[in-house]
């Protein structure tokens, strides 16, 4: 057996030998492969080898230089097995590895990802070349370092140091976390320690930054550590955590060498020494270059268990005396303890942690071991949990929540009657913004373009379709420009698996589009303009469109099939929506309303009064002041009596099987939210002006309602 296993290992390593001379063979005469086009201009190099493992973390900064690094965010590689992406750090070089020859088509639709102007494409083999006008190298030198990257990582990258070419390989880990590995045989730090379970014991629950440093790391790293006192004492390492707002040091100690008491040996000031029961003061010592806050400034000392715990105020001190006493410690509270340190090694060189980014540094056999998040989605869920307000520079038409992948919140697309549009983040802060070169039009919406949990916003202007990532770019060919005005909505679709989009003009055709922002066809529906959002639908295998113009006469139009479309019965439209394969429309009259699908049924009556607002999941009526809910199958789900009669807005929403309704009363300027019984839930009604806008995310139960108040949009949050 032993003889078996061993003569598979010498088999493997043959095969791994002679595939690797074979891939430099394969690539040794071809003038694109990455070890002829790179050289020391480039700085550093960034390859990319599962993108999908690499899209939550912010890694395109080490490429930020390079002009086609947003194309590389919106760029589509499911089309393409096992992609390897090459960028520069420098110049405008991007290479695309495939596994087989890069066949027209192909090359055609990476065009439309990588649209800037004077871009050049080369392709030899399985390899595509993108790049701009750039120096070339002047050595003859190759680069063979390539395939030395550990082919498990997401990614790897290298950098040019001192003439040396250091290798980092990235991992993506679960939960978020990124785990980096990288050469550093000139460290000469400690080995790494288990801070968690020596400090947590008395650190108190609430603390909301937590920075540990390892003895050595301290020492190699901080002149005012390694030549100061505290250096005499400290074991495994100290924390400086952030508790209530103000900064506090933990340090343990070594056997016989009690902090205290080294301090009071080492006062050379005669006030500088304060002895209190439980708590001691001293003045004229600098622990770290960053405590005290104060240049040895007065710091407080309690001592628990086997550790110190410095304040630079006596308050925080005896805070912090009560929290340890009534067992308000992360050690004692899991659920915090893990939201703190989950997804970080146990031993550590370095642990940094804050509302932004959790990180650790390990050193170990002369290689770095960095582990990190960013943001930390504990801490984002955490704070979207707060009400917050954000003061505009412009009026703002329209609020649009989106579920946002890359900050795991909430946040907002917002924009003015002129073009410009911002994202502002799950805790109300600015992300980017931008203006197009016309008003937006229409409704914007939300879309899930590569069905992969990745959300982006879809709008038009006048003459075009723009789709925008959560990064702020563009995704693949878009925007797209329509030579006549867009006098629609547009929809969405799937079809053979892709995701295409469909809206209509003001000549009476419906144009298509595929997911990178191409015109797959345009079709003649009529000789009106298209008023009513077109919806594509799935008519006995073939694709057809319904379609509504401004005469309201009603079509199915064929949009894969050269036919001449089917005209349907006309009839009086005020919203429709697309549901279960058919188009559904509703309308009022004579204070009845009516509902009717796309297969000329008579239409129904199934209300009294006016149709106020219907989206993908409810109609909403109003009669006097009593309003009704609908399903989209027109079953009553509730009702309510208001005690006004002016709605602004309303947005229903459905928890296991109880129904949460937010109104706004438009005379009052107040926001009211029922519950299934239609009681007002406790802390309502709240301000608001004109109108709200309300998103619920089902993961968190947690409701956000948005309203403008004076040029600022407030944001009430509510778990229900």
């Amino acid at each position: 057996m032993k003889r078996f296993v061993l003569f598979t290992i010498v088999i493997a390593a043959i095969l791994w030998t002679l595939f690797s001379v074979y891939d430099l063979f394969l690539q040794g005469d071809n003038a694109l492969s990455p070890r002829k086009v790179f050289c020391e201009k480039d700085e550093a190099i960034l390859l990319i080898n599962r993108k999908a493992e690499t899209e939550s973390v912010d890694y395109l900064k080490v490429v930020e230089n390079n002009p086609f690094k947003n194309a590389i965010v919106s760029f589509d590689i499911k089309p393409y097995s096992q992609l390897k992406i090459y960028l520069s750090a420098q110049r405008p070089i991007v290479i695309l590895e495939k596994e087989s020859s890069w066949k027209q088509n192909q090359i055609d639709v990476v065009k439309t990802y990588f649209n800037e102007s004077g871009t050049k494409f080369e392709n030899e083999q399985n390899l595509l070349l993108i790049s701009k006008s750039f120096e070339p190298c002047s050595n003859d030198k190759d680069l063979n370092f390539f395939i030395e990257g550990d082919k498990k990582a997401s990614a790897n990258f290298w950098a040019l140091n001192n003439n040396q070419w250091n290798r980092t390989d990235v991992y993506a880990l679960d939960k978020g976390f990124y785990e980096y590995r990288s050469s550093s045989p000139n460290s000469t730090y400690g080995k790494a320690v288990n801070d968690i379970s020596a400090f947590s014991t008395v650190l108190p629950s609430n603390i909301t930054t937590y920075d540990f440093r390892e003895r050595f790391y301290a020492f190699n790293t901080d002149t005012i550590y390694a030549s100061n006192i505290m250096n005499s004492w400290v074991d495994i390492g100290f924390v400086i955590a952030t508790y209530k707002g103000e900064q506090i040091l933990v340090t343990d100690y070594r056997s016989k060498q009690q902090p205290s008491l080294i301090l009071i040996e080492k006062s050379t000031v005669e006030d500088s020494v304060e002895l209190m029961d439980d708590i001691k003061s001293f003045s004229g010592f600098q622990f770290t270059s960053d405590f005290p806050s104060k240049q040895n400034g007065r710091i407080y000392a309690i001592e628990l268990e086997d550790k110190v715990i410095f304040t630079e105020n006596e308050s925080t001190a005896r805070q912090i005396l009560v929290e340890y006493q009534l067992g308000k410690t992360l050690a004692l509270n899991p659920t915090r303890k893990e939201q703190f340190f989950g997804g970080l090694p146990t031993r550590v060189n370095r642990r940094l942690i804050d509302r932004n980014e959790k990180e650790s540094l390990t050193w170990k056999k002369d290689l770095l071991f960095e582990v990190s998040t960013k943001p930390s989605q504990e801490r984002v869920l955490e704070e979207e949990k707060s009400t917050w307000s954000y003061g505009l520079d412009f009026q703002t038409k329209m609020i649009l929540p989106i579920p946002d992948h890359l900050r795991n919140g909430t946040s907002i697309f917002v924009y003015d009657n002129q073009g410009s549009y911002k994202l502002i983040g799950p805790n109300g802060k600015l992300i980017w913004k931008g203006a197009l070169k016309s008003p937006i039009k229409g409704t914007p919406v939300v879309i899930d373009v590569f069905e992969n949990g990745k959300h982006q916003v879809l709008c038009k202007t006048e003459n075009s379709v723009h789709l925008i990532d959560l990064n702020g770019n563009s995704v693949g060919g878009f925007p797209y420009k329509s030579e006549n005005i867009i006098t629609t909505d547009i929809s969405e679709f799937i079809w053979n698996g892709t995701k295409r989009f469909l809206f209509g003009n003001e000549k009476g055709e419906v144009t298509t589009l595929n997911s990178s922002g191409q015109e797959l066809n345009i079709v003649q529906v009529g000789r009106h303009p298209i008023i009513g959002t077109p919806y594509a639908l799935n008519i006995s295998g073939n694709l057809r469109c319904w379609a509504l113009n401004k005469e309201n006469e009603q079509f199915l139009g064929y949009l894969e099939t050269p036919a001449a479309p089917s005209k349907l019965e006309k009839t009086t439209v005020d919203f429709a929506i697309k549901s279960g394969g058919v188009v559904k429309v509703f309308f009022e009259k004579d204070k009845k309303i009516y509902s009717q699908a796309t297969k000329n049924q008579t239409a129904q009556i199934f209300s009294e009064g006016i149709i106020i607002k219907v989206d993908e999941n409810f109609i909403y009526t109003k009669n006097n002041n009593s309003i009704s809910i609908y399903n989209v199958q027109n079953d009553l789900v509730k009702s309510i009596s208001l005690p006004f009669n002016e709605v602004g807005s309303i947005d229903n929403f459905s928890i296991k099987g109880q129904h949460y309704t937010v109104i706004m009363d438009y005379l009052q300027n107040k926001i009211n939210l029922y519950n299934q019984n239609n009681e007002i839930m406790k802390g309502f009604p709240k301000e608001g002006r004109e109108r709200a806008v309300s998103y619920l995310n089902e993961e968190q139960n947690l409701l956000s309602i948005y309203t403008i108040i004076s040029k600022s949009i407030v944001c009430y949050k509510i778990e229900l």
